[in-house]
């Protein structure tokens, strides 16, 4: 395990000079990133029920003892899937007996996102270049995170059609907005634990190929402090030592990633990534 010794940068990590500005090498590293992909998504569907929970619990587990979770008081945090990622009940759980305020992504409704200024005003401020399957023309919503304020709240959540806990704009415990992490009167967030498809040794993430992350990282710093971003995986998602993620500059890099086996933490290897 390598400590994390200073705070990360705002943004994502400043390169003088990035393969991916070669010609012709962006689509070389998108058609690479694409069949890493695949080819790990079909591995997590071979990862029983059992195996799932196992490992859910031992990273949790894990995740208690680290101060970066036991001092943090604001945390964005996903609501899982049944299959294929790990799950977060027990961590969303223990967030909120625990009294820390918790955020989770909210994606709006095509309808709704496309008719909210605000929205497109963040989505013309947003680069293109952020994910490898974003085509020009075909905006993806921006995600948000919306407050879960309690156990209860959380358990009135329907499931949304992807089988996740949606908990929608309005809370179900009182009846009232949920606050969004961009509202004034919002705490900035500590941490963030997040998804992703596979990890390399370096702490590169590769995701889904829809930017969500990318582009809410890329507005969230730009307005407030850059919070800790810290992945969750399961064991079939790290890749071998020596195997790496193709990333561009626009990539958003991970300050660790906590899998069943522990916590490894980015090395900070010179001045333009702290």
């Amino acid at each position: 395990m390598t400590p994390l010794t200073h705070p990360m940068s705002a943004g994502p990590a400043a390169q003088a000079s990035h393969p991916a500005d070669q010609p012709g090498a962006m689509s070389t590293m998108f058609a690479i990133k694409s069949a890493l992909r695949r080819d790990m998504l079909r591995k997590l569907r071979g990862v029983s029920q059992d195996q799932l929970e196992g490992q859910s619990q031992a990273v949790f587990r894990v995740l208690q003892q680290q101060p970066f979770y036991k001092n943090a008081r604001t945390v964005g945090c996903y609501l899982s899937m049944q299959k294929g990622e790990l799950r977060t009940t027990h961590i969303v759980q223990d967030l909120l007996s625990s009294g820390k305020k918790l955020y989770t992504p909210y994606l709006p409704p095509a309808a709704t996102a496309s008719s909210d200024k605000s929205i497109k005003s963040d989505q013309a401020k947003t680069p293109k270049t952020l994910d490898e399957d974003h085509e020009p023309g075909s905006e993806n919503p921006l995600m948000e995170m919306l407050r879960l304020y309690t156990n209860e709240d959380l358990e009135q959540c329907p499931l949304d059609k992807w089988g996740i806990l949606d908990p929608g704009l309005r809370r179900f415990d009182v009846d009232e907005q949920r606050e969004n992490v961009f509202d004034a009167g919002a705490d900035d967030l500590d941490l963030i634990l997040l998804p992703g498809v596979a990890f390399d040794d370096e702490c590169n993430r590769l995701g889904r190929g829809k930017a969500y992350y990318d582009r809410f990282l890329h507005r969230y710093t730009t307005a407030r402090k850059r919070p800790l971003l810290i992945a969750l995986a399961l064991t079939p998602q790290i890749l071998p030592l020596g195997e790496k993620i193709p990333t561009t500059p626009n990539d958003f890099r991970l300050d660790g990633v906590v899998s069943p086996v522990g916590v490894v933490m980015r090395e900070v290897k010179d001045a333009s990534e702290s």
